[in-house]
């Protein structure tokens, strides 16, 4: 073999092994490091990219390589599937930075048009009023009283006129707040993800619940807060051990996943065996619908592990948001509706 001549004396050529490691570590990390996208979650991406540095470490199948015989790697299919994921992932943070780019400047035009608005409708109180003031010294003193509320009358239209425009633009902006957090809030990483459940851990829920406050600030629709307690768990886990109570803890996930899946429902493990859901754009009557919904998928519940069957119940405490309120009362109030619940005999909804 001839030495490369673009090699120093002190510097040797990496061999192929080496070479093939680095390119492993690079697959892998790109993989660990993915966010989630329309159509593909983070996991599902890491898990390609995984088997991708399988293949390549190992010869393995690659992805998508059903029926492929031999034991060459499959370099053109890897530069592929990168090349079209980071073309996906290129779309996509363009619509994102498109979205946020017009929530910015709906709300720059909105400010504008409220001070350009307000500006003008102060003109109009003021010249309302320096009428009045003209008419009041040269009025007959019986006339007075329908000069004065003629004045009077000019101004409520103009509040009244302000009032109205404000709600139209805030609720304009909110609709466009709430798009744009609706595509933010699906990225999921490790910081965010409870490993057990697979479930928005509590530091995201802690995140999620102001923002919800926010969102339902601006707009009409409602919102409302579930906190479900599952009943007897110490009791479950001293029976089956921690294992066994696991498997229920992730079995009540998936069950709480297939009851919310609504665009605007965020389901998260708030601490040990309680969790947690947040809607919005719900009513009080869909609230209580949803939550006896879950309740009886989780009583219907029967997790099969080390060849034996387990059962389990829930407690579950709702409360709709009310205009005003703070996220850390609308979180008491759902935490008293569920001790509420706990304390009449548990596996049963109760509503703040």
């Amino acid at each position: 073999m001839t030495a490369d001549p673009r090699l120093t004396p002190t510097q040797t050529a990496p061999n192929v092994d080496e070479l093939l490691d680095t390119l492993c570590g690079v697959v892998r990390d790109f993989g660990r490091h993915a966010f989630d996208l329309s159509r593909q979650d983070a996991r599902r991406t890491q898990q390609l990219f995984d088997q991708w540095a399988q293949h390549l470490a190992s010869g393995v199948e690659p992805p998508g390589g059903v029926g492929r015989t031999g034991t060459r790697r499959d370099y053109p299919g890897l530069r592929r599937a990168f090349s079209q994921h980071r073309q996906a992932e290129h779309a996509e943070l363009g619509q994102l930075h498109d979205a946020l780019r017009e929530v910015v400047w709906a709300f720059v035009g909105g400010l504008n048009r409220l001070v350009t608005d307000d500006a003008a409708d102060d003109a109009t109180v003021t010249a309302s009023l320096s009428g009045l003031a003209l008419k009041l010294g040269t009025t007959a003193p019986l006339e007075i009283r329908s000069v004065a509320l003629e004045a009077v009358a000019q101004v409520h239209a103009v509040f009244e006129a302000r009032r109205a425009r404000q709600l139209t633009q805030l609720l304009s902006l909110g609709e466009k707040l709430e798009q744009l957090g609706s595509q933010l809030e699906t990225a999921r990483n490790e910081s965010t993800t409870d490993a057990l459940t697979q479930l928005y851990n509590r530091r995201a829920f802690d995140e999620q619940l102001v923002r919800t406050v926010e969102l339902a600030s601006l707009r009409a629709g409602g919102a409302a807060l579930l906190m479900i307690d599952l009943d007897h768990f110490k009791q479950l886990n001293d029976t089956f051990g921690h294992p066994g109570g696991d498997a229920v803890l992730s079995a009540v996930a998936q069950a709480c996943v297939r009851v919310f899946k609504g665009k605007g429902d965020f389901v998260a493990r708030y601490g040990g065996e309680e969790l947690a859901v947040l809607m919005r754009d719900v009513d009080v009557a869909s609230t209580s619908m949803l939550a006896e919904k879950l309740r009886a998928a989780i009583a219907a519940l029967e997790v099969k592990h080390d060849a034996r069957v387990m059962r389990v119940t829930a407690s579950i405490g709702a409360a709709y948001w009310t205009r005003g309120e703070s996220a850390e009362a609308w979180l008491a109030r759902a935490d008293a509706a569920l001790f509420s619940a706990k304390g009449a005999g548990r596996n049963r909804v109760v509503t703040a």
